[in-house]
């Protein structure tokens, strides 16, 4: 028996495929996107009237600080379903794509909430529901005029297996190119290290990942970046070898393997009818595995007639790894994920200890990513993610007091939703949720419970955070109103080009500084939306150019966000100008 036919053996019987019905066509460009990412565990489970909602005083402080945190490290139970009641909720906020963390079945003795331990690859964990429940979710949200990615993994599957460390079962051993470590057992259901795989509990499924020598049993991943002298793209430097920890690192280049992830996926494309995928951890995957893979996948999507299905590549390890990945020609991911230090820019950015010129300096076509930036098709913006690759693990809120904080955040979010790219905002930043760790670098902490587990945000447990009336709320859902607009405004905000504009405080005109007021237009055809910041917690006012062919002398720029007053634009020397004035942590929108 083949590989491809005992995936499709293992697959749930009776369920149509996209081949039998019709399919839900892809949005014409994902530039007109406002994608939200949440972890299933940690989002809804339904039954959040039972539960008071959290007013930001000390009532709902669990009681036991160390069993709050010791909670985070296990399933909090979050539920498939629980998103489903939950999708109003999203798509008041003006979110129009659901990025859906990985609701794959995992070990059933071992607490990785998160999903990237996969056990089963073709089934849904039960914790967060049935495949059904999946099926039933991406159905609701079309319905709703939603689309939906699933996060998906194929560097690797769970801790579903034990390594012979002299006649012991151990998890971990530290990497070695050479020879393959031993195999001890299969791990069963209770945790034991076992010889034969006898229950759907054990081991790993489907059958044909039952093979040792799908495996590279290299040991843990202990160079997480190539050195200096060693070929990035090479497919046997250590990090594209290594295991994630216990997580056990498939051997992507065998044909085989890679065919039976491919078709793993291809069955979940089928079955859900959903969007597209975010694939987790590219670049410890060779580059041409990971091309085989989304030419695979890509050409499986359109031949059921999805077309534009998005391949959103998780590329840690800076702008040089994430440009290697992503080809503009559709050989490879469609898309990365702007985290790391372009995440830190927006949070630089937006809290006035930055240069605002160095964010703007990353959307310049000559720039190590290229025209990509400048086109705005090819990078997802982040600056709350669950991992903080880079930064310290602390959300944008955290530390952060006074009346301005909440506007703050939501501001944050403004600057993604009117710069180039693809807005996406993490679970929680609409409720300002801050992710303080008191320990320090445990990624548990940004991993807050929405729905009043026993790990709920602000240390609490027991209350709820789905708040519409929320500040911070509130301001992103008008700022993704005017984004999501379907004229020229809304256009020009999601698909036309960025100046960062010239200002004048008082003296010579010239490109902000660290802590100044900052402007940048975007323009499509004959179009101009003006966005202006104050970046500091003092009120703030500057003359800001604008396009003179586009703003007659005298014309008035009208307030589509923003409390500041309507600026009539002046011509002065060959410029025209307009004076903004902005409130502490303020953002506008003028067009």
């Amino acid at each position: 028996m083949t590989n491809v036919d005992a995936i499709d053996r293992a697959a749930t019987p009776g369920r149509p495929t996209l081949g039998e019905e019709s399919v839900h066509p892809s949005p014409v460009t994902w530039r007109d996107q406002f994608l939200y990412f949440l972890l299933p565990d940690r989002f809804s489970d339904g039954r959040e009237e039972t539960r008071p909602k959290y007013d930001r005083t000390d009532a709902h402080r669990a009681p036991d600080p160390v069993a709050w945190a010791d909670s985070g490290s296990r399933f909090q139970g979050g539920t498939i379903n629980g998103i489903t009641g939950k999708l109003g909720y999203l798509r008041d906020l003006g979110v129009t794509t659901l990025w859906l963390g990985p609701v794959w079945r995992q070990r059933p003795d071992l607490e990785t909430y998160h999903g990237y331990g996969i056990q089963d690859f073709m089934d849904v964990d039960p914790r967060f529901g049935s495949p059904d429940d999946l099926r039933a979710l991406v159905a609701k949200a079309h319905d709703m005029g939603m689309y939906v990615l699933l996060d998906v993994i194929y560097n690797h599957t769970g801790d579903n297996w034990f390594y012979d460390d002299g006649g012991s079962p151990v998890s971990q051993l530290p990497y070695r190119f050479a020879p393959p470590y031993p195999m001890h057992g299969w791990r069963s259901a209770q945790g034991a290290s076992v010889p034969r795989i006898a229950g759907r509990g054990d081991g790993v499924w489907p059958e044909p990942f039952q093979n040792p020598e799908w495996y590279t049993r290299a040991g843990s991943i202990g160079r997480w970046d190539p050195e200096p002298w060693e070929d990035p793209l090479h497919p046997d430097v250590e990090f594209r070898r290594g295991d994630f920890q216990t997580l056990k690192d498939l051997t992507l280049t065998r044909d085989d393997v890679l065919s039976a992830v491919v078709e793993v996926y291809k069955h979940w494309i089928a079955f859900t009818d959903c969007d597209g995928f975010r694939i987790d951890t590219v670049k410890h995957v060779p580059w041409e595995v990971s091309k085989n893979f989304c030419g695979a996948i890509r050409e499986y999507a359109e031949s059921v007639g999805k077309e534009n299905f998005l391949l959103l590549g998780e590329v840690t390890g800076g702008a040089a790894m994430a440009r290697d990945y992503l080809d503009v020609f559709g050989r490879n991911v469609d898309a990365v994920l702007d985290i790391g230090q372009p995440a830190a820019l927006i949070a630089g950015l937006v809290k006035g200890f930055a240069d605002p010129q160095a964010f703007f300096a990353q959307y310049r076509g000559h720039d190590i990513l290229g025209g990509h930036r400048e086109t705005g098709r090819y990078h997802v913006t982040m600056f709350d993610d669950h991992d903080m690759v880079g930064r310290e693990r602390r959300r944008f809120s955290a530390g952060n007091a006074g009346p301005h904080s909440d506007t703050q955040v939501a501001h944050a979010v403004g600057v993604q939703l009117t710069t180039l790219g693809i807005p996406c905002v993490y679970y929680g930043t609409e409720q300002a949720f801050d992710g303080a760790s008191p320990a320090g670098g445990d990624d548990r902490y940004i991993r807050e419970s929405m729905f009043g587990g026993t790990f709920g945000a602000f240390g609490t447990q027991g209350c709820h955070f789905f708040d519409p009336e929320h500040p911070a709320y509130r301001r992103i859902q008008a700022l993704a109103a005017v984004r999501n607009r379907p004229d020229g405004v809304g256009l020009a905000l999601r698909r036309g080009r960025m100046y960062l504009r010239e200002i004048s405080t008082g003296g010579s005109f010239r490109l902000p500084a660290t802590g100044e007021l900052t402007a940048w237009s975007r323009i499509l055809h004959d179009r101009e939306v003006l966005v202006a910041l104050n970046p500091t917690l003092n009120p703030m006012t500057a003359l800001v150019t604008v396009h003179r062919p586009f703003h007659p002398e005298g014309s008035v720029l009208s307030v589509l966000y923003g409390e500041t007053p309507p600026p009539s634009v002046v011509h002065h020397d060959g410029r025209a100008l307009v004076r903004i004035s902005l409130p502490p942590a303020g953002l506008a929108i003028l067009g």
